[in-house]
């Protein structure tokens, strides 16, 4: 019987002993955890920044696109009117056919 109680002591200093590390590893761990959470916020900014800038130069792009478009566009036009109204009146009666069915 005496050996039964030796082993409780030695299992309740064991305890005390690791409650003090264990507290510490709650520590790191919370540490580490905020640590990871910054460095993804920052990655996750910075990615977002990127995909921005990348929208906004596509926009420019198309934006450019478009405006030069519609100036080929008003040129052909102002060369040769009846060419372009022709050409209108042309897509509109095949809308129209289309639209029917």
């Amino acid at each position: 019987m005496a050996t039964t109680g030796g082993k409780s002591t030695n299992r309740e200093t064991n305890a005390q002993r690791d409650e003090p590390d264990l507290a510490a590893d709650i520590r790191q761990l919370r540490e580490d955890i905020s640590r990871l959470t910054e460095h993804l916020m920052e990655t996750g900014n910075r990615s977002m920044s990127r995909a921005r800038r990348a929208a906004m130069e596509g926009a420019d792009q198309l934006r450019d696109s478009a405006e030069e478009w519609q100036s080929d566009m008003a040129q052909a036009v102002r060369e040769k009117p009846f060419t372009a109204l022709a050409l209108a009146a042309g897509v509109g009666w095949l809308l129209a056919m289309i639209m029917r069915r």
